[in-house]
């Protein structure tokens, strides 16, 4: 979906790019900017480069909702490879154990600081055991390492294991359904410059779905202004709550035109004469781009001095220095020494 602000060629939505083997996340990254022109790219939950599968690249204003989107579970199907035989019973007993919550310790080469946290895995299948090879499907919370999950298996199970291989199957709601090549973002990337953006459109999903399942805050025209700069939303500038809703819910916030311009967290279980929606993200740039929440007014444009700048008008240059303090010129243009050198180091000690 293109934005319909200034620049009509920014993209702001979300592409779900298959990724292969090889290349890391970051360089997804650098790919797909370079291929749709669009400065802001960003992807969700990093994939080692060895690991394919359902990558999710946001773009322009969708950039904002990386975090937001990257709290929900993931799935995967991965291939264990066990180090000796064990039998199907033990293996099974094994998943069950570790479905549910679980503590890990992250991987040395991982994103993270390396202290042991808390991961719930939802669900485990095992679809196929051949020898010492298992291939299973697990859902999971995010953060989960599904590497170090085959290795703490494997030592439960008493034969050692190691992840063999993996591919990730969904990231939230986006999945495998709206997955698309790199070769093909380029292709539809070339026919918008030809003049036919319809592909390209094809392929961006709108910021909207993120929030399909979110209750919808409609607010009313008078208070969009106020929303655009920051300001927290009270009952007062409410039209209407589509959904239920209660204290803690993601909340999306839409204009009376349908609009979306900005989530947050709702306060209350009920609408009172407190504030009801804390705002956590503005998705629109109506009033202007820089749009900030709580953007205090009073850091703009002050005067700091940096080095090799012009120095401010009211910093005056520091004189020079008449005494350089080298060599003999010290004791000449001195005035508090009232001999020469040569006689100052003849000079007899009278304590």
């Amino acid at each position: 979906m293109y934005n319909s602000g200034s620049n009509n060629d920014e993209l702001s939505g979300f592409i779900v790019i298959d990724k292969p083997k090889g290349p890391t996340s970051h360089q997804i990254d650098a790919w797909v900017r370079d291929i749709t022109g669009e400065k802001r790219v960003g992807h969700i939950g990093t994939l080692d480069p060895g690991v394919s599968g359902v990558l999710v690249m946001a773009l322009g204003k969708a950039t904002k909702l990386i975090d937001l989107v990257h709290e929900k579970p993931k799935e995967y199907i991965s291939v264990m490879r066990l180090y000796s035989q064990a039998d199907g019973d033990s293996i099974s007993n094994v998943f069950k154990e570790f479905t549910g919550k679980i503590y890990q310790l992250p991987p040395v080469r991982s994103a993270v600081s390396r202290q042991v946290r808390e991961r719930t895995i939802y669900r485990m299948d095992i679809l196929e055991i051949i020898d010492k090879l298992i291939l299973f499907r697990v859902k999971c919370e995010s953060g989960t390492y599904i590497r170090t999950l085959c290795t703490d298996m494997g030592y439960v199970l008493g034969t050692g294991a190691q992840m063999a291989d993996l591919r990730r199957l969904s990231t939230g709601d986006f999945n495998e359904g709206q997955i698309h090549t790199l070769q093909e973002l380029s292709d539809a990337a070339v026919l918008k410059k030809n003049g036919n953006r319809s592909v390209l459109d094809r392929l961006v999903i709108p910021m909207d779905f993120v929030f399909s399942d979110f209750p919808k805050v409609i607010v009313k025209n008078t208070a969009v202004r106020n929303i655009m700069h920051g300001s927290d939303i009270y009952p007062a500038g409410i039209k209407a709550i589509v959904g239920q809703f209660h204290k803690g819910s993601r909340v999306a916030i839409y204009t009376d035109n349908d609009e979306l311009i900005a989530y947050g967290t709702m306060l209350v279980d009920e609408l009172n004469d407190l504030k009801a929606v804390d705002l956590d993200g503005i998705l629109s740039d109506k009033y202007g781009e820089n749009n900030v929440v709580r953007k205090d007014s009073r850091q703009k444009n002050i005067p700091v001095q940096k080095p090799g700048k012009r120095l401010h008008e009211h910093i005056r240059e520091p004189e020079g220095r008449k005494n350089p303090g080298n060599g003999r010129d010290m004791f000449k243009k001195n005035p508090g020494f009232k001999r020469s050198p040569p006689q100052i180091r003849k000079g007899k000690n009278k304590f």
